[in-house]
């Protein structure tokens, strides 16, 4: 379905962002769900990066975040570990990857480089604390799951244990704030199957997402660096938001489209050596 001609290696190789782009925007909405804008500028941060030979890269929650991170364990003989309890979704994203990605480096095989587990990343067997039994460790993550505050500090807890040296830690809808359940998210479900909505909770609001990294970041770190990412430059402007209106409005009216503080639904940080 997405075998197409994308151009000469050599072309692909002179503007991969035009490439990787354009892989995106064939998906379709289900497992489209960032904007171009915070695609690109994950791109970026990584880009950037001075990686490590065969790096490995940890995302939670799957889609378009997928085909960035797989590109550069692919060029850089790397692997990703991708946590998404959606099996369907993520072997959708395989034959995505071999008809795109993998046709530009054919001699490589993707199964040496993207390894997805389905269950879920806090697990206490199969979870991100297994990578220490493998003896990973990760240069980049990218944390985009549940969208509670007790699942992200779990996973961003145990993904520290295992960074490397100098890392980068990413997160997706950094300008959420809810503490143990995504009330929105099981809002949309409940009316799907014609319940009415739950209240929110006072005890389930907290400090956004991305506030509450960056604290921790900085009390187990020496260095710790906020990275001035390209989204924050871009997003206004990203035609994501109008191409997928009709839904977004839609979402909005159920409150899951947090448009407080959308300057921070993406967020990086480059940390440096554990305390």
């Amino acid at each position: 379905m997405y075998d197409f001609y994308f151009g000469t290696r050599d072309e692909i190789d002179d503007d991969p962002k035009k490439f990787l782009l354009t892989i995106k925007r064939m998906l379709p909405r289900w497992c489209n769900s960032i904007p171009d804008s915070e695609f690109l500028a994950l791109y970026d941060v990584i880009s950037e990066m001075q990686l490590p030979d065969k790096p490995v890269l940890v995302e939670t929650g799957s889609g378009a975040s997928t085909i960035v991170l797989c590109y550069f364990a692919i060029k850089t003989g790397g692997e990703v570990f991708t946590w998404d309890i959606n099996g369907c979704k993520l072997a959708y994203l395989r034959s995505v990857l071999n008809d795109t990605l993998m046709r530009h480096y054919e001699e490589r095989n993707l199964s040496n480089h993207w390894k997805y587990i389905t269950f879920n990343s806090n697990s206490d067997f199969v979870g991100i604390n297994a990578l220490k039994e493998l003896g990973k460790k990760v240069s980049v993550c990218f944390l985009d799951s549940e969208h509670t505050l007790n699942t992200l500090m779990k996973e961003l807890t145990s993904v520290c244990d295992v960074l490397t040296d100098s890392a980068v830690v990413a997160i997706d809808d950094g300008n959420y704030s809810y503490i143990s359940h995504n009330t929105a998210y099981i809002n949309m479900i409940r009316k799907k199957i014609g319940l009415l909505p739950i209240q929110e909770s006072s005890d389930n609001i907290g400090r956004n997402f991305w506030k509450e990294v960056n604290d921790y970041l900085v009390a187990n770190f020496k260095e710790v660096e906020y990275i001035k990412d390209s989204y924050k430059d871009n997003y206004q402007t990203d035609i994501f938001w109008s191409y997928y209106k009709s839904d977004r409005e839609t979402m909005a009216d159920l409150c899951m489209e947090k448009t407080d503080d959308l300057e921070h639904r993406f967020d990086a940080w480059k940390v440096q050596i554990r305390k």
